[in-house]
């Protein structure tokens, strides 16, 4: 939906705060306080806090904005872009098999997905993934693709790519559950999905790194650095 300054993003079923969120719509405010007000009454409509994504470098000014306003910085993330021109596939050394998922998926295979993305993420591993939330996740999808990794025959990790947009697509949802990690896997998923999205026609993808660290996996696919994401949530 959409408010003064902002598009706000909600979840149907998930009160994950990756999930929902809201976005500047123009580079410059004037008084945003009157549309925080009405923000925060939206998220609280629906059992979440108001929080905002925002590329820094586009809305400058905007942190000086939410700092009075009770909203305080939850998250620091580099904008990350990777060409044709630039990809660099890494060999997967692991005896990770990955399978693709499609928007045709059966609806099991969706859950699957969710499920382990949503244990790698932190999320309570006694919530099921209901039916509902897959096919939902299915239909978002589009023309996008999703990727589960197996070892063994367990799934252990995710990534996707949403639909292409103007030759642009986001590399996201990318989890690797905890025991597995440090092993090259999220590097493999990575190789894959970009490859994938490149064979589509798309011309840059794009993600969001959590950190340096969590970044130079990604510029081993050839990924560089290009702008500062930021996330602000309502401190009260």
């Amino acid at each position: 939906m959409t408010i003064p300054f902002f598009t706000l993003f909600f979840h149907p079923s998930d009160p994950l705060t990756f999930f929902n969120y809201a976005i500047p719509n123009v580079p410059k405010f004037d008084d945003i306080g009157d549309a925080l007000k009405v923000m925060r009454t939206e998220f609280s409509k629906r059992n979440r806090r108001a929080r905002l994504e925002f590329i820094q470098e586009y809305n400058p000014q905007l942190v000086a904005t939410l700092r009075p306003n009770d909203f305080i910085e939850e998250a620091r993330q580099c904008l990350m872009i990777c060409t044709a021109e630039k990809y660099s596939p890494v060999s997967n050394t692991s005896e990770l098999v990955v399978e693709e998922i499609t928007e045709k998926t059966k609806v099991g295979d969706a859950q699957k997905f969710l499920a382990i993305q949503r244990k790698g993420f932190g999320g309570k591993e006694t919530e099921a993934v209901t039916g509902i939330e897959a096919k939902h996740f299915l239909r978002m999808l589009g023309k996008g693709r999703a990727f589960v990794g197996f070892i063994e025959e367990n799934p252990i990790a995710v990534g996707m790519f949403s639909e292409p947009h103007n030759g642009i697509s986001e590399l996201a949802g990318l989890a690797t559950l905890e025991a597995y990690r440090r092993q090259g896997v999220a590097t493999a998923i990575t190789t894959l999905a970009v490859k994938r999205a490149f064979d589509q026609g798309v011309e840059v993808v794009f993600l969001s790194a959590a950190d340096e660290k969590a970044g130079r996996v990604y510029q081993r696919v050839g990924f560089e650095n290009y702008a500062t994401v930021l996330a602000y949530i309502n401190g009260k």
